[in-house]
């Protein structure tokens, strides 16, 4: 069936198969489900011989072909049962006539040389893969999240790659098939002979060939890394905190241009080895690198990219990088407007964030259930367990809870499980604020600024800067429909709507009542709870809420009321 080459206006952003909202998935976009790859035009063609059109002014990749998941369910249990009816004919053909089976590969062979070859993947392979991926980050002190509501046709590839079966192997295991079925044939002989028989068959045989591990292509992608980094001009760097780190002798640098600087005076000579040690038995991290000034070592040829330089340093000058598989670095460029994306000229508040959204270009596993994606398959399986497990599991100790309230108890009466630490003293605090205030009293730290890059604003507080710069500066921005207001963030819209809408989808389990925001029920939840987390000095009173405790000092301890 031919797509339509009529141009239409590209339509609502619903399932092109059902026509529900609220997809997130593009039909023409590569991605990754339990660490098998997918396009869903590819599956629609292959499967159903369908096409689904898209107009002209979008594209393949508009906003106009998007899917959802309970389709995508529907179409890889269709595709499956097509490719497992394929496969069980050709096993079944292959077992009555091996020889006809092997005679007939060869001669499509020499017909055509390019033959595509679909794999099929058993349901119990779908969880054995032997993938490794780098260890996220759950506890960070100064994570946000937001970055992570972007749609998923935002972060994955928009190239798809294509996935092949060696036809020699296939054939080398028909052989072995057919040699097998004509040797049964043979004539009985004397135990004897029949072993020295069976020993000079065997020996002929050609061992089938090993199959590739899952995660072989990430030890390639890292030894092409170390050949690029080896002769070309990238500056790789760490970001444990909002500052550029070095990764030869862990010098922190503020500004990208004073890094730059650096990387030329101290370190013209390096170990190249020495850029991963931070991660040596982790070959799915892919190292952060500065390609604002990328160029050749060798002959002093700018680039504008990685793939690029590669290509150039393994066909000009012959240096052993694999071209068939990616090179394992995040390209970062931090020129004068210092954090937007080399992919796709995005601009961050900061470079933290940059660096989170830089990954999400690498992503290439998702969640079925909520949509997030990420880098390998270790991460999604950490996401699922904590993210959509039935219990809620600490973060800190891993111990599990049968609710949220039952955790935040958990947490609140454990120090050695509150989110917060010291950098100086390694003294853990339950609250950011607690942790600032200590900061500042017990280790003299000013309080920390924050200057807009573009306008020179200064903020005192990092929600405050961060609202300002997208809001200002960016067109990343969540409009109200109904008002035309705009946020920040798709949770600050989230929380605004209702204002408009009167919902309340927040029921508390004890009492039944509803609240229209999840912060105001988890709130009103401390009424519920025997934990009394504030107390009157004075009076000693305690009270579950800080807007209880707040109203009773105002009305019998005006004098002492800061706040």
């Amino acid at each position: 069936m031919a797509a339509k080459t009529s141009d239409w206006r590209p339509g609502p952003t619903v399932c092109r198969c059902c026509l529900s909202e609220g997809c997130y998935k593009d039909i023409s976009t590569e991605y990754f489900w339990m660490g098998k790859r997918e396009v869903y035009s590819e599956m629609l063609s292959e499967t159903f011989d369908l096409s689904i059109s898209y107009s002209k002014s979008g594209g393949p990749n508009s906003q106009s072909r998007l899917i959802c998941e309970p389709c995508i369910a529907r179409l890889r249990d269709a595709a499956d049962f097509k490719r497992q009816v394929q496969e069980c004919e050709k096993t079944f053909m292959s077992c009555l006539d091996p020889v006809a089976a092997l005679s007939d590969l060869q001669a499509v062979l020499e017909m055509d040389k390019e033959v595509k070859v679909e794999m099929v993947m058993k349901e119990e392979k779908r969880h054995s893969d032997d993938d490794f991926d780098d260890v996220p980050d759950f506890g960070d002190d100064d994570d946000y999240d937001d970055l992570d509501d972007q749609p998923l046709t935002k972060l994955a590839t928009k190239i798809p790659k294509k996935e092949t079966v060696d036809v020699l192997d296939l054939l080398d295991n028909a052989k072995i098939t057919a040699k097998r079925k004509s040797s049964s044939k043979l004539k009985t002989h004397p135990s004897k002979k029949s072993k020295s028989k069976q020993i000079a068959t065997s020996s002929k045989e050609k061992p089938e060939p090993k199959k590739k591990k899952a995660g072989d292509w990430l030890i390639t992608a890292r030894r092409n890394a170390k050949v690029v980094l080896k002769y070309t001009t990238m500056y790789p760097f760490r970001i444990p905190s909002n500052a550029m780190v070095c990764v030869y002798c862990c010098e922190q640098v503020d500004d990208p241009a004073a890094y730059r600087q650096h990387m030329r005076d101290e370190h013209k000579t390096f170990n190249v080895d020495t850029a991963f040690a931070h991660t040596p038995n982790n070959y799915t991290e892919f190292l952060k690198v500065d390609c604002s000034e990328l160029a050749c070592r060798i002959c002093d040829q700018p680039f504008e990219n990685i793939p690029s330089i590669a290509q150039h340093i393994a066909k000009d000058h012959g240096k052993d990088v694999n071209l068939n598989v990616e090179v394992g670095m995040q390209m970062f460029k931090l020129g004068p407007e210092k954090w937007v994306c080399a992919l796709c000229k995005v601009k961050l508040p900061s470079l933290r964030e940059l660096s989170r959204h830089t990954s999400c270009h690498y992503h290439k596993y998702t969640c079925e259930t909520c949509g997030k994606s990420y880098i390998n398959k270790e991460n999604l399986q950490r996401h699922i367990q904590y993210a959509h497990s039935n219990f809620k599991i600490c973060i800190k100790c891993k111990r599990s809870f049968i609710s949220v309230q039952e955790r935040r108890k958990h947490v609140v009466d454990s120090p050695k499980c509150w989110p917060f630490s010291c950098p100086q003293c390694g003294q853990r605090f339950l609250t950011r604020r607690i942790k600032g205030d200590h900061m500042r009293e017990a280790h003299g730290q000013v309080p920390t600024s924050y200057t807009c890059p573009d306008c020179g604003q200064v903020f005192d507080k990092w929600h405050h800067y961060r609202a300002h710069f997208v809001l200002s500066h960016t067109n990343d921005t969540y409009p109200c429909s109904f008002c035309k207001l705009k946020f920040d963030s798709k949770r600050n819209l989230a929380e605004h709507v209702v204002i408009h809408t009167k919902e309340k989808s927040f029921p508390c389990p004890v009492c039944s009542k509803t609240f229209s925001r999840k912060k105001n029920l988890a709130q009103h939840s401390w009424v519920h709870s025997e934990y009394k987390r504030f107390e009157c000095t004075l009076c000693n009173r305690q009270f579950n809420q800080r807007v209880s405790w707040k109203t009773h000092m105002k009305h019998y301890h005006p004098e002492l009321v800061n706040f």
